[in-house]
C-alpha cells in the first residue's frame, strides 16, 4: 500500500490547457475583422502597411474573394464622362480614397470604340462606324475580350447592349472573371435581344417580345434582380428577363413623359427592385416598382421626393446667393447600387446621396452628353 502511494505521488500531473490566442494572433480571426474594413481604395492598403503578416493575409486571392462577397457592391471609384469629342475619367473621392492615374481607365486605343456603359467593373464599347463588334474591358486588370456581331435586319432602327458580371467571380479577375453581354435591337414595333455569355463563348437563343412596342433609347440600362430594363421612345419600359429568357413591356410611371420631359434614369432601387428617377424643376423624383407579388396588383409607388433648392443655395458664391434656373437640373446617370445619382447644377456635377439626401460637387461643368458611374474593388497599392 504504501509503494502504491509512492507511485502515486511521482506520477506527472496534467498539464493545464494551452491558452488561446490573442485575437490578433490568430489568422483566421483577424481576417474576419479585416474582412469588415471599408470597401475603399486605401483600406486593405493601410491594413497591409502594419506589418507583413497581415499584408500576406490581405493579398490572399481566398481573402479578396470573401471581401468581395462581404461588402457585396463596389463602391464608386469615378466617372465615365463622355462629350462629343472624347470619354474622360475623373476620379471621385479625396486622398488616399482617391484612385491615381486616372489615365490608367482610360482605353489605349478610343479612337476605334465608342463607349457603352460600364458594370460590375467592366465598361462596354462598340466598334466604328457600325455594330460590328463589342469589346469588353476591365481597366482594373486590363483584361479585354473582342465579341463578333451578325449582320442586324435591314428593320433594325436602334441597338443597345449592356455588360454584366458575375459577382461569383469578382475574386478571379486576374483571369478575366466571368461576364454577360445582352444585346437588345428594336425596329418595326419589334424588339429582340440575345446574351452572350463569356463562359460558353457564344450568344443564346434569341429572344423576342410578343407584343410591339416603341425603339430602345441609349440611355443607361437598370440591372435589378435577375433582369435588365431599357427606357424606350415615346412611353414605356422594356424588360429582358435574364432567368425566364422572356422580353415584355411595363408602363413607365403615371404622367412620367409630360411631367419629367425625358429627364429620367432607370436604376435599381432598395430591395432590389426596379427603381425611376425622373427630374421636376429643383426636386428629384424616386419611384419604386411595385411587382404585386405578394398577390396585388403591379404598380409604381411614390417613395420620395428630394428638395434640390437649397443644395444649390449653398453653392453660389457671393453675397445675393441667387438661384440661376438655366437649365433647372439634368440627371447624368445613377450607380449600379442605386445609392448615388449624378446631376447637372449650374455650378457643376453634383453626387446626390439619394437615402441621406446629401450631395457633393464632383466636376466642373463642360459640354458632354451624359455620365456613367464606374464601380469597382480597388485595392490601393496593390492593383496594376
Amino acid at each position: 500500500m504504501i509503494s502504491s502511494l509512492r507511485r502515486r505521488s511521482r506520477a506527472t500531473p496534467t498539464p493545464p490547457p494551452p491558452l488561446p490566442l490573442p485575437p490578433l494572433d490568430d489568422d483566421n480571426l483577424l481576417s474576419e475583422i479585416l474582412l469588415r474594413l471599408s470597401p475603399h481604395p486605401a483600406a486593405l492598403l493601410r491594413a497591409s502597411l502594419v506589418c507583413r503578416r497581415w499584408r500576406r493575409l490581405v493579398c490572399d486571392p481566398g481573402f479578396l474573394r470573401l471581401w468581395h462577397a462581404f461588402h457585396g457592391t463596389a463602391p464608386v471609384l469615378g466617372l465615365y464622362r463622355v462629350t462629343p469629342r472624347c470619354v474622360s475619367f475623373i476620379p471621385i473621392g479625396k486622398a488616399p480614397d482617391r484612385v491615381p492615374a486616372p489615365e490608367c481607365f482610360l482605353l489605349p486605343d478610343p479612337e476605334d470604340w465608342l463607349f457603352l456603359g460600364c458594370r460590375h467593373g467592366r465598361v462596354l464599347f462598340r466598334s466604328k462606324p457600325g455594330w460590328l463588334q463589342l469589346l469588353v474591358w476591365d481597366p482594373i486588370t486590363g483584361h479585354r475580350r473582342c465579341i463578333r456581331l451578325g449582320r442586324l435586319g435591314r428593320h433594325v432602327q436602334e441597338c443597345h447592349a449592356t455588360v454584366l458580371g458575375d459577382p461569383g467571380s469578382q475574386g478571379r479577375r486576374c483571369k478575366g472573371g466571368s461576364f454577360c453581354v445582352a444585346f437588345v435591337f428594336t425596329g418595326g414595333g419589334r424588339a429582340s435581344a440575345c446574351v452572350y455569355s463569356s463562359e460558353t463563348g457564344a450568344w443564346g437563343r434569341l429572344i423576342t417580345a410578343a407584343a410591339l412596342c416603341g425603339d430602345v433609347r441609349g440611355k443607361a440600362t437598370a440591372l435589378a434582380g435577375d433582369a435588365l430594363y431599357w427606357l424606350l421612345y415615346g412611353d414605356g419600359i422594356l424588360e429582358l428577363h435574364l432567368g425566364k429568357e422572356s422580353m415584355t413591356e411595363i408602363e413607365p410611371p403615371p404622367g412620367a413623359q409630360s411631367l419629367y420631359e425625358g429627364n429620367v434614369q432607370l436604376m435599381m432601387a432598395a430591395g432590389g427592385a426596379l427603381g425611376f428617377i425622373g427630374v421636376k424643376d429643383y426636386s428629384l423624383h424616386l419611384w419604386v416598382w411595385d411587382s404585386g407579388s405578394d398577390g396585388g396588383t403591379a404598380k409604381w409607388v411614390l417613395s420620395k421626393i428630394i428638395g434640390l433648392e437649397l443644395f444649390e443655395l449653398l453653392q453660389l458664391p457671393g453675397p445675393r446667393r441667387q438661384i440661376v434656373m438655366v437649365p433647372p437640373v439634368s440627371i447624368l446617370g445613377v450607380d449600379e447600387g442605386g445609392d448615388f445619382a449624378f446631376l447637372k447644377m449650374t455650378l457643376g456635377i453634383f453626387k446626390v446621396h439619394l437615402s441621406a439626401e446629401s450631395f457633393m460637387r464632383v466636376s466642373d461643368i463642360e459640354v458632354l452628353e451624359f455620365v456613367r458611374p464606374y464601380s469597382s474593388f480597388y485595392v490601393a497599392g496593390m492593383n496594376n
